[in-house]
Parts: C-alpha cells; structure tokens; sequence
C-alpha cells in the first residue's frame, strides 16, 4: 500500500461516483505481466504508451476494486496478494430506454474481518487454522438466529427498492407495490443459499476482538439505523443480560450480487433520508434567525455592561485591549476606507511594535496594505504635504534628540522623456519645482532627504525637476522652504550637505559661506553647510594626478604612487594588494566611484611606501607624498566616523569631540593652509579651491559638535553628514527602473513613490515604547479619532479621458499629410460603429463617408475631426504644463458644433478617443527628437 500523499484512483468513474471519505490506494505492480492485467482489468489501455514503472510511480487503485479474499492483515496493516487482480468495478444499468445506459455501483462497502497476521508464517498458519475452527464450531449456534433477521432486513429493504433494480431482480410490480409472493420467493431463495460453505465465515461479536477486525471503511458512511438486507456477516444491536446497551454484530456483504444492490440502494435512501431531516433543520435555523434582530439590542446592552465590568475588575491596560477587540469585532468587515487606513498610519507611527501586536487583534491593516496606502498618493514635485504630514506623526513618536538632523541635497540626470498621466491627468516630464513650471524638458533632477544626526531615521522629502541648469536663488528658496516645513512639523535642521557640482558651489556662494563662517541663519536658527567628505576625496584624487603640492618644505607628488606601484606589484607579497591599474587609470565609471579616490589615500599604501622608503628602493622625497596620504586616511576616518565595531582604527569610531580628535582637526586646518598647488609648468595656481572646501567642512563639524553637545548629545555618527543615503536612493532608483544610468521623469516618481513609503514605515528608534503604545491602544479603544492630522491628503483623481479603445497606437502615420488624416476618420468612425452598435443609420452614414462622392456628405465627418484638430493645436501647447489637461482640452473640444447622424451616435466617446489618441501621437513625436538639445515644446500638426 502507498504512502498517505496519493488520493486519486484511476479506475474509470470511481472517485466521482464512489463517494467515501476513507479509502486504502495501492501501486500498480512493476512486473510487466501482472502490470497488463491490470491496466485490461480497469480499462486503462491508455498507460500503455507510460511502461509499468511510470505507472508505479503516479497511478493507484482503491481497494474498492479487489475481493475480500485478496487482501492479507499482517501486525496491523494491510497488504495485496501478489496475485492480486481488480476485478469489482462500475457496471451500466439500462433505465427503460435500451438507447441510454446510467452507471449503477453494484458494490457494496466491504468490511473485512482479518485475523492479524505475524511476518512469521509458522504462527500465521496457526491462527488462521484458529479462526477457522471457531466458525465452524459457531456455524450452527449462529445460523438459526441470524437467519430470521436476515428475512426482516430483507422485506424491508425489497419495499425501497426502485423501479430499475425491481426489474433487475426480476420482481413484477403493480403501481409500485411490490408483490408479496415475489418477496416470499426471494425470501426462499436467499435462505437456500445459506449453505455451511457460506455460513462458515460468520463470526460472532464474543469470537474476534476489535483489534482483531480491520474496518476498511469505517469513515465511509454513517451506519443506517433502519434494518437493511443482510449479508453473509450481520450487525445487529441487542441487549444481552437485560444490559440496554447496544451489541454491535459486523457483517459482510459479498460483492456483485442482487443482495448487495439491495444494500446499496437502501443505504442512499438513507442518505436522502438525512438529507431531508438537515433540511428541516436548516428552515428552524432560519425561523431563529428572525427573532436575531429583536435581541440585537440586548446583546449591545450586554455588551456595554462587560465593557464596564472590565474597566471596573481588570488593569487599565487590559481593559483598553478588551474594549479594542470588541469594538473591532462589532465593525463589519468590509473594505478598508481611505480615513481607516489614514488612522491606522498614524497608530503605526505611534508605536511600530505595539501596532504589530495589536493589528490582528483589532483587524487593523497590514503593514503591506498601508505601503500600497501612501504609494496611491500623489507625489508631484515640490514639497509634498502628504509626506510631511506622515512624517510628522513619526517624529511625535521621538525623542528630542532624535528630532535634531541634517538635510542632503544631491542631483540625479534624466532622460528626456514626455509622459500623459491618465489617473492624474498631467504631463510628467517638464521643468516643474512646485512653484514654477516652463515648457522645458526634463533633464536633472534635484532630490532633498533629511537625516536624523542622533537617530536612524532618513526620509526623502521632495524632488525638482529641471532643464540641466537650476537657478541659484531657486534653489536656495526650495531649501531654505524645506528647513522651515521641517521645523514645523518638530525636525530641527543644523546642517546642510552638498556635493561640489557647480549648483552648488554658486549656492555657497550665494549663502557667503566661507573657512572663518561655514553657516547660515533661517529663522534664527544657524545651519552649518557641510561639503560631501566621498567627493571630496575624489576632487583630491583628481588635483593631486595632475598637480604637485607643496608644503611645510615637503614635496608629494602622484609619480611616487606610481613608482611605488611598479615596485611593489613585481614583489612575490606586495604591501597594497588592493592597488591596481584602475585606481592610476581610472575609467569613465571609476573616476565617479568614491571607493578607487578613497583606496589610493590609505594606510596600506602609506605603509608601503615607509617600507621602500627605509629599505632604500624610493628616494627620500617621497617622505612628502607617504604623510599626505596619511594625514589623509586619518581625515577621512574621522569625517567618516560610525559606531561599528570592525573598525579598529583610531579615528574609525563615533566622533566625541575629545582633546586627540580636537587636536587632529587643528593640525589638519594648519596642513590645509599650507599647501600650495604647482602645475606642471612650475607655476602656483590658485584657482583651485578643494582644500579651502576642505576647512570649511571641519570648521563647520567642529561647530555642529559644539552646538549638539549643548543639547547632552554624547557622540555624533559623522557618517550620517555624508552623502551615503541620498546615493543610496539614486541606486535604487536606477534599479528599479531597469538599471538604467538615466532613467525618465515617469520612471523616477514611480521609483521615488517605492522609497518614501519604504522609508516611512521603516522602524526607527522611537522614545518609550510602553507610553506609546499605551497610547495607541486609548487610541483604538476610544474611537473618538479624527483624520484631521492628514486631512490633506486627497483622494484619487477622477480619470477623465478613459476610454475602452487603445488600438489607436497601432496606426501607422508615417504616411502623406491626406492619407494619414484620411485613415484618423476612418479609424475613429469604425470605433464609433463598434460602441453604438445595431444601428442601421449610423451604418448607412459610414459607408456614405466612406464610398459617397458627394463632398458635402462626404466631409461631415471628416470637417468635424478637423475642427477638433484645429482646437487641439490652438490650445494643447498652452496648457501642457497645466494641471487638468484632459478636462480642459474636453471642456474646449465639446464646444465644437457637430450634428450627429442618430441622436444615440456616441459623440462624447468620439472627441476623448479623439484627445486620447492625438496627446499620445503628440508626446510619441517629441520623445523621438527629445535627444536634440531643445529649449521648449512644439506641437506638430498631425
């Protein structure tokens, strides 16, 4: 017998009209003899063409389909004979018409009585002979008083039989009465063949034990309680020793014979029968269920009464978490609202852990339908009050040093692209900063994410879109905007970090940053402006290859690291193994990658060259270029401090502001100040101003650390002031939209919308969890919320132009100007026929446009398109920045006269496919040409 995982027999017919709920599966035998037996015997021919061993493996046969004889009970479990053949299976029964056959099951639910047998066959023999000789030794006690009962079972059951098994039987019927004498023969002839050979195998209850009997479908069926017709085993009840309860007696009834039909049949009559009675029950239910409405009212009141007890009996906690689960179970379970789930994420801002706890409880929403929550949101450039409105209710949730953080403002390149927005009904892809939009195309990207300095929370907050060039005093009122929305909502900013683009240096120009004042005053607030430490580095790198630099008497120039270089990589160990090609070669792609600039002032290759320097291999001038790198491996460690513990140097821990890290920055200040930049030619130069960037970043940390540690600050993580995160943000980006180096205007919201809902409900630090989340729970116990918090937030745009045709991008307009304007009508005009349908005027009115020479018939049509065309090149220029393009294009194209062939010609379907398919064509044009330097946006007849 297989393992428990198989429940299908491949018997014809079986599983679908066998209905049992236990059954035992067998293999189909290996041996290709026995094999073919079987697949003849169930009339699967069809496994032929898959060889015994693919059917020994995926097909199985119930034990329905074997005798009672083949099956053997050994320790318990039962075993096929190896000579075992299915021989039991569904047989068709004419139903008075000989053209229509019906399948009719002739096999009864065998029970099989086996002695357990031992694996040695000595003591099987044995207890078999045992089992014989108690049945024959019961033969005679049994059979008079089984017989008897066999007779009654039989009359009752004759009674059910139906017209088509009455006829099978050979019983004659009259207005379906069955005939007493033909029961009396049955009777006579069913007595006749209980032979002794027959009656030997009737045991009785006090012969076998229950472990003894193996019940092979004891789960087939419930056990009638009717008397039914008796087999060669009967089961009866009764009382023995004036003991009332009931004896069950076991019987088997052989297979393919009139008797067992009888039985089956009798036993679906008692099924219906129970069928009825669940019937009877179920319309009680529903007489119940009235009187349900009128105790409603009792059962709040009670309700109300075990709330009070809780409050009364149990901690104020627990009575807040059971009020909760009632009030949670009282709601109907119907889809989320917008204002539920804006209350849910505000409970999740709360207490991020409590809220986990609590959801199943309270059937609040998941974290994933909350993240499917805010990326419905819309998110067009410019400061977005959806996220600050979130992000203020997680600040709550902080302590107050883990409100003070920094903002990050780095630019990403795009690519050109136009894109119409259906749902939101706007064209994505122009010059737009939230308060200024130019018909100019998209090609940067200005992206501004704030940091928590103390905590571990970073969220980017708003984007602008730009044509290459930001105005400087633009960009100055969107940051100083963002600080100042930052402070309202409880985010105090004190510094500012950039990168050394040339935005941003005229930024810090326009800002008077400078070494002796690296900050800026908003609000009476001073902000510290902070340069990116990574591309520092990498500015470094790129003047150090190019220039020699001089100081304190000391020479460092970039032909000792590659002198060093060539020695060091012909010997067997090398002492910068890290060094190669690329970092004194760099590409394309490694001179933009910070880890090639930082790899080169490290303190392996300081190291390496102190050794050549002592053992004599580099000349002694190269002192000056091994402690510029050095000097520079302990600034970046120190300006890139975190709290991980891997890192063993001596400045590679958080910042603290102790008297050797004071003393460091001092001396670096000093270094900075006396270098002196020399080309090629021998000449100063002194228009590079990367060291001069270089002390106002100290400067500028130097004073962050004071004015934090005013605050009981205790260490600052200077990793958090570069610019690690918001690269981060454009990596993902570029992933998301298919690794791509620049991705489009459409490519990057969608991108960004993924990243603020990220970062949102990403866990943070939070305050005291225990008083938050008590809150949380007053929250949800109480039910006297409001969603004033995030009233701002809209609902989703009504779609304007939605339309159910989008076949329109498959035509081909790369034609002359007539022919394609000629196959426009005709295109619109078929989808036209295809919504108003059945019309034989409209039919009529196409097939005139389309084959009448008459012109003034003809061009009905075709004046209309032109006309809407006329109104879309006026207007779609003038409002493609505009918000409501749709609605404002339709409000203007339906103010074209047109009249209609049939008042049901569906004219509002026509001008939206019409505005639909002319934008699409329009922008499809302009994303073709957009890789030309252009300055504006034209539209092109069509």
């Amino acid at each position: 017998m297989d393992g428990p995982n198989t429940r299908w027999c491949s018997a014809p017919g079986c599983m679908m009209n066998i209905k049992i709920m236990k059954r035992h599966f067998f293999r189909f035998p290996k041996e290709r003899d026995r094999w073919l037996d079987w697949i003849k015997a169930c009339d699967r021919m069809d496994l032929m063409v898959f060889g015994p061993e693919y059917a020994n493996l995926f097909y199985r046969l119930c034990h329905l389909h074997f005798r009672v004889e083949m099956f053997r009970n050994i320790e318990g479990k039962i075993y096929l004979s190896k000579e075992a053949v299915p021989s039991i299976f569904l047989k068709p029964l004419q139903t008075g018409n000989n053209t229509s056959l019906t399948l009719f099951q002739p096999i009864s639910f065998v029970n099989i009585f086996l002695k357990p047998q031992s694996r040695n066959k000595n003591l099987s023999t044995d207890l078999s002979s045992e089992v014989k000789m108690q049945s024959i030794k019961s033969e005679e006690r049994d059979t008079a008083s089984l017989l008897p009962v066999q007779a009654l079972f039989l009359k009752e059951s004759i009674k059910n039989l139906s017209p088509a098994q009455t006829m099978l039987l050979g019983i004659k019927t009259d207005n379906d009465n069955k005939s007493t004498s033909d029961v009396q023969c049955i009777e006579e002839t069913y007595m006749d063949t209980l032979t002794p050979s027959t009656s030997s195998r009737i045991f009785l209850k006090q012969d076998c034990n229950n472990t003894d009997v193996i019940d092979l479908t004891s789960m087939d069926f419930p056990i009638p309680s009717t008397p039914t017709i008796p087999s060669k085993t009967i089961s009866v009840c009764a009382t023995q020793n004036g003991d009332r309860t009931p004896k069950r007696r076991y019987w088997n009834i052989s297979t393919q014979t009139p008797e067992a039909w009888i039985y089956v049949d009798s036993f679906f009559q008692e099924k219906r029968q129970m069928e009825k009675s669940e019937i009877r029950a179920d319309s009680l239910v529903v007489k119940r269920r009235k009187t349900f409405h009128a105790d409603k009212e009792r059962d709040h009141i009670n309700l109300d009464e075990f709330k009070t007890a809780c409050v009364n009996l149990l901690p104020h906690n627990s009575a807040l978490l059971v009020s909760a689960c009632i009030n949670a179970c009282e709601k109907s379970k119907t889809k989320k609202s917008f204002e539920d789930k804006q209350f849910a994420l505000e409970l999740f801002f709360m207490a991020s852990d409590a809220y986990r706890s609590y959801r199943p409880l309270c059937l609040l929403p998941t974290v994933r339908q909350l993240w499917r929550h805010i990326r419905n949101w819309d998110m067009p450039p410019g400061l977005n009050d959806n996220v600050f409105n979130a992000l203020r209710l997680k600040i709550k949730s902080l302590t107050s040093q883990e409100r003070y953080c920094s903002l990050c403002v780095n630019e990403m390149r795009l690519k050109p692209h136009l894109f119409y927005n259906l749902s939101r009904d706007r064209i994505i892809g122009f010059h737009n900063t939230g308060t200024e939009k130019r018909r100019t195309l998209t090609r940067k990207v200005i992206v501004i994410m704030a940091c928590s300095l103390i905590g571990d929370w970073k969220q980017p907050i708003a984007y602008y879109f730009h044509g290459g060039t930001c105005r400087t005093d633009i960009l100055k009122d969107l940051i100083f905007q963002a600080i100042i929305k930052l402070k309202s909502i409880g985010a105090t900013v004190y510094a500012l970090t950039t990168s050394t683009s040339p935005t941003f240096l005229r930024l810090s120009q326009l800002l008077e940053i400078s070494v002796e004042c690296p900050s800026f005053l908003i609000n009476d607030v001073k902000v510290l402006y902070i340069f990116d430490v990574t591309r520092l580095m990498r500015v470094t790198r790129n003047v150090f290859k190019t220039h020699e630099l001089y100081f304190r008497e000391k020479r460092a120039s970039w032909m000792d690291i590659e002198l060093f270089f060539r020695r060091d990589s012909q010997m067997r160990l090398p002492l910068a193994p890290k060094l190669s090609v690329g970092h004194l070669e760099p590409n394309k792609c490694q001179k933009v990658d910070t880890k090639y600039a930082i790899q080169v002032f490290s303190s392996s290759i300081a190291a390496g060259l102190s050794t050549h320097i002592a053992s004599g291999e580099l000349p002694m001038e190269t002192v000056g270029t091994m402690e510029f790198i050095h000097h520079f491996d302990q600034l970046f460690d120190i300006l890139n401090s975190s709290t991980s513990k891997s890192n063993t140097k001596n400045f590679g821990q958080a910042f603290t502001g102790n008297l050797q890290e004071m003393n460091f920055l001092q001396q670096t200040l000093d270094f900075f100040k006396s270098i002196k930049i020399v080309d090629r030619n021998g000449v100063c130069v002194k228009s590079i101003k990367c060291f001069d960037r270089w002390q106002m970043t100290i400067n500028a940390i130097i004073q962050l650390w004071n004015v934090l540690k005013e605050h009981q600050v205790l260490f600052l993580c200077t990793k958090k002031l570069n610019h690690e995160a918001i690269e981060r943000i454009f990596r993902s980006i570029r992933r998301q939209s298919g690794n791509r180096v620049k991705p489009t205007p459409i490519l990057f919201t969608r991108a960004f919308k993924n990243l603020v809902s990220k970062h949102l409900l990403e866990h943070s630090s939070g305050g005291d969890s225990a008083v938050n989340g008590r809150k949380m729970l007053k929250r949800i116990a109480s039910k006297s919320f409001s969603v004033s918090t995030l009233a701002e937030v809209s609902h989703r745009a009504q779609v304007v132009l939605n339309v159910p045709a989008t076949n329109y991008r498959n035509i081909d307009l790369r034609l002359p100007e007539k022919s394609a304007f000629k196959r426009v009508c005709e295109f619109l005009l078929n989808e036209c026929l295809r919504v108003h349908v059945n019309c034989d005027v409209c039919i009529a009115y196409a097939a005139k446009e389309n084959n009448s020479s008459n012109k003034d018939a003809s061009n009905s049509f075709n004046l209309y398109i032109s006309s809407l065309e006329g109104t879309f090149m006026r207007n779609f220029e003038k409002l493609s920045i505009e918000e409501n393009l749709g609605a404002q294009m339709l409000q203007l194209a339906q103010e074209t006269n047109y009249k209609p062939p049939c008042s049901d010609f569906p004219v509002a379907f026509l001008v939206k496919l019409f505005l639909r398919m002319r934008i699409y064509f329009t922008l499809l044009r302009h994303n073709k040409i957009c890789k030309e330097p252009r300055s504006s946006f034209n539209v092109v007849e069509l």
